[in-house]
């Protein structure tokens, strides 16, 4: 339990440093690539029928510095979680 909490806290972290090193790069021409958002998944559509209505759909924006940040932080989860003990 404690490694799943671990690796959720490194994804997360990575994630969030992911977006604010996008969000700052943006303003940079040089690493401008870094804040390029990706939209991955499928849009929403509608099932009409009669009785009820269901509309479905999943949708993730990923920049490359989010993609870049995980990669990083799963590569260091072995090393943390063998000094942590776990």
């Amino acid at each position: 339990m404690k490694q799943g909490l671990l690796m959720f806290a490194i994804l997360l972290a990575s994630v969030v440093v992911g977006s604010l090193i996008g969000d700052f790069s943006k303003g940079v021409s040089s690493i401008r690539w870094l804040g390029e958002v990706f939209d991955v998944g499928i849009p929403a559509f509608t099932l009409n029928l009669k009785i009820f209505q269901i509309t479905l759909g999943f949708q993730i924006h990923v920049c490359a510095s989010e993609i870049l940040m995980i990669i990083v932080g799963l590569t260091c989860y072995p090393k943390l979680k063998g000094a942590l003990g776990l």
